[in-house]
């Protein structure tokens, strides 16, 4: 096992059959817990025709409660790959209510069903062109992975922040042949994602073709954090020489490399689980780390520019009010930076050139008095906005 950089003190604990019954009784009472509890939670089944592949192509988005009830709020995007196993897209925003994430998440699955007249299956998608070995040596004669790429480019991420209310971070998620996919991509597209989770990812395909660009990877080329996830089962044991070799390969690059930049890299080993079996535990470990990670580095603003005015309604007269968010001018996350002016017993008021993503909170003037307000979700997350089509953002403080 090693672990790099802001997560280096985090300790797996092994987890025995007992544990993985818990959590999967856990994670039942969460999916009922959403039906009674958070009845605006809703799934999406949508169909993307697509151009691209010339196929139709099933998505799911899944939008948490908040996602009515705070109607400006935008919400980072995490994007599930295999998700004709549908399993493996309600597993992750499921677990997210377990394990106390306190963001909120907009959660897109990507299915990669089987096209049988195409002659078409899962692993056109993943896999790209062979150039280490000939094509009778794949594990698929229509290798159409980089065809995949440019569906979720140009199609499935477009689509998605043109209609739901999205901010500008991405995540991933992918188990096998998925994982190996979204970390090739989370190393020659790394813009993309800020996070990916790598679930047994197979690196041995095309004689180490993936091992091979990791391991050459310059990880000091990026100046923005980023989270990188990558777990085994048994695989060793179970899928032979291959799979061994390549997996020894990366926990020997991993042990020696001395910087690795702005990455925060996790390599986790569950050998008493298979390769179908480790998506819960692993999958369960990864999220808590990249809650540790997203708390750690926040949103900064990248996007257009734009002079508001902030309307905020107090509850008392005497009410002093402040605010802190990821910029400048809204105090750079200093409690008692920059102060609302008195407008009339009840109201408050700033006048102030912000740059979006905007991610901020209000408080009495210290991390202690944070508020709740109608744009703060359950958890008492950040606001983060990532446009106003209006110049005027109205605010009311419903508790400090």
């Amino acid at each position: 096992m090693k672990i790099t950089n802001d997560i280096k003190n985090f300790k797996l604990q092994q987890m025995n059959n007992s544990t993985l019954l818990k959590i999967l009784m856990l994670l039942l009472f969460c999916k009922i817990g959403s039906i009674y509890a958070q009845e605006t939670a809703q799934i999406k089944e949508l169909v993307i025709d697509s151009k691209v592949l010339q196929q139709k192509r099933p998505i799911y988005i899944y939008l948490p409660a908040e996602y009515e009830e705070r109607e400006l709020v935008s919400f980072d995007v995490i994007y599930v790959f295999d998700a004709q196993h549908r399993a493996i897209f309600d597993l992750v925003h499921a677990a997210m209510d377990c394990i106390s994430f306190k963001k909120k998440f907009i959660v897109v699955g990507i299915s990669s069903p089987a096209y049988v007249e195409q002659e078409y299956y899962r692993n056109s998608d993943f896999l790209p062109k062979p150039i280490n070995v000939s094509l009778e040596e794949y594990n698929t004669d229509k290798p159409n992975a980089e065809n995949f790429w440019r569906f979720i480019q140009e199609e499935v991420m477009p689509f998605v922040t043109t209609n739901f209310r999205t901010s500008t971070e991405n995540y991933a998620v992918g188990h096998s042949l998925s994982a190996s996919f979204i970390l090739d991509k989370a190393i020659k597209t790394k813009e993309t994602f800020k996070g990916t989770i790598c679930i047994s990812p197979n690196l041995a395909y095309d004689k180490n073709r993936l091992l091979e660009d990791f391991t050459n990877f310059n990880f000091e080329e990026t100046l923005d954090p980023k989270f990188i996830y990558i777990s085994e089962a048994n695989e060793k044991e179970i899928f032979g020489k291959k799979w061994e070799e390549s997996y020894d390969k990366l926990n020997e690059f991993i042990e020696k490399s001395a910087n690795l930049g702005k990455y925060s890299l996790v390599y986790k080993e569950f050998p008493t689980y298979n390769h179908l079996k480790t998506v819960l535990p692993a999958l369960s470990d990864a999220l808590e780390l990249l809650h540790l990670f997203i708390e750690k580095n926040p949103s900064f603003p990248s996007g257009d520019s734009k002079e508001i005015t902030i309307k905020l309604t107090v509850l008392n007269k005497e009410d002093e009010a402040y605010i802190s968010g990821n910029q400048k001018s809204l105090g750079n996350w200093n409690p008692s930076a920059v102060k609302f002016n008195v407008i009339s017993d009840y109201e408050r008021e700033l006048r102030i050139k912000v740059q979006f993503p905007m991610e901020f909170k209000i408080t009495k003037g210290n991390w202690e008095s944070e508020v709740y307000t109608n744009l703060t979700t359950n958890n008492a997350e950040n606001i983060l906005i990532n446009k106003l089509e209006k110049d005027t953002l109205h605010l009311k403080i419903t508790s400090w």
